[in-house]
């Protein structure tokens, strides 16, 4: 991916407003994705964001490929974290408050930072940064729909692989090379603590009933080991159930995560009529992004949709969100639940999924979209209904 320097110049440009609107002296920014977004590099480094003056991109390793790949201009060597206050000391800069990126950053780092500096008041800038992503660029959105054109090819392809007598795994392993051959990265990026995600979760009948610990309605099933505890297993395919597939794609490190269901022949009707509705809150969804409702009256008035048509127990397998934000990260904002203060914006990208999970199987389908002024258009165009194979 070839770097937009006027692009990061300007991300950063709008982070140091945000500094100087909440009296934040600087930024010291770690994590790996807010790293990539503000410098289009990642390596084992710090960038220092000062509220006014130009930003400075400290590298232990690799220097090298730091200085050949940084949108910033200033790249230095780092040898230990006490030269970042020694560089901030050296320069005069105000360091009275600092921003910290408190949701992800490691305590021993932070302890480290108030030995180093103990006359510094630390905040926590991770809402401002997070907030400042949810925005995409055209030219992160070109990526994006990239990506949803190379999985359009990939679902097209997809429904010769499931049969049943073919184990969860059998499939996952094709699906795996159709993803390969279409150059989606193999590795997904995630905020929450512990996430530990898989890229394409395979799984057929009532192994989407069996959850595990991740805070999703389809991270479901046996796996292959107790390590990694859910996604496709050796589980045979039956005749007459539903078979889920829930993956990303990811192209340039921007991802489009998607949902879809197939079945091995005549499936319940409860299951059927389940689906229905899940295509029903789509539109629902669309027509409230249509009338700028915020992401709270989104949520209730799903929920409330559901709810009347009986489906409310099996609603999201527990869950009380019913879509987030995407991109650089699978869980960016927003996050479509009751509590979320705010609408949805221009320039975002929400991964909607209402999704009903019965011990027969799971229904309902997800789309990445796209928000343009009055309108969301989705990155990605496979069947929504139930394909029988």
């Amino acid at each position: 991916m070839t770097k937009d320097r006027g692009e990061h110049d300007g991300r950063i440009r709008a982070l140091q407003r945000a500094l100087a609107d909440r009296e934040i002296g600087a930024a010291l920014i770690f994590q790996n994705v807010d790293l990539f977004y503000y410098t289009a590099t990642i390596q084992d480094g710090v960038l220092l964001v000062p509220r006014e003056g130009e930003p400075v991109l400290f590298i232990r390793r690799s220097l090298e490929r730091g200085r050949e790949e940084s949108a910033v201009d200033h790249v230095v060597g780092l040898r230990k974290l006490a030269e970042i206050a020694e560089y901030l000391e050296d320069n005069r800069l105000p360091c009275s408050v600092i921003g910290l990126e408190m949701d992800v950053l490691p305590s021993q780092i932070f302890l480290d930072l108030q030995s180093m500096l103990p006359d510094t008041r630390f905040q926590d800038v991770s809402v401002l940064i997070r907030g400042q992503r949810a925005v995409k660029s055209p030219r992160e959105i070109g990526f994006m729909k990239e990506a949803g054109r190379r999985l359009d090819i990939i679902w097209e392809r997809t429904p010769s692989l499931i049969r049943p007598g073919r184990t969860e795994y059998d499939v996952y392993r094709d699906f795996c090379q159709l993803l390969l051959e279409q150059q989606s990265s193999p590795l997904i990026r995630a905020r929450t603590f512990n996430m530990e995600l898989e890229q394409r979760i395979l799984l057929s009948g009532d192994s989407t009933y069996k959850l595990s610990a991740m805070d999703s309605p389809t991270a479901a099933g046996d796996g292959l080991y107790r390590a990694f505890p859910y996604g496709a297993g050796m589980k045979k395919i039956r005749r007459h159930e539903t078979f889920l597939i829930d993956m990303v794609f990811i192209y340039q490190g921007y991802m489009v995560d998607c949902t879809r269901v197939f079945a091995t022949g005549r499936i319940d009707e409860k299951l059927s009529r389940a689906h229905a509705v899940s295509a029903d809150c789509h539109a629902l969804f669309l027509e409230k992004v249509t009338s700028s409702a915020s992401v709270a009256d989104i949520h209730d008035s799903v929920w409330r949709y559901v709810s009347e048509r009986d489906l409310g127990d099996v609603f999201m397998g527990g869950v009380r969100f019913i879509g987030h934000g995407v991109g650089l990260e699978i869980d960016e904002f927003p996050v479509l639940t009751g509590r979320w203060k705010g609408g949805i914006e221009p320039g975002m990208t929400i991964a909607f999924e209402p999704k009903f999970v019965f011990p027969e199987g799971t229904v309902g389908y997800e789309n990445t979209y796209y928000i343009e002024e009055g309108r969301a258009v989705s990155l990605d165009r496979g069947e929504e209904s139930i394909v029988t194979v």
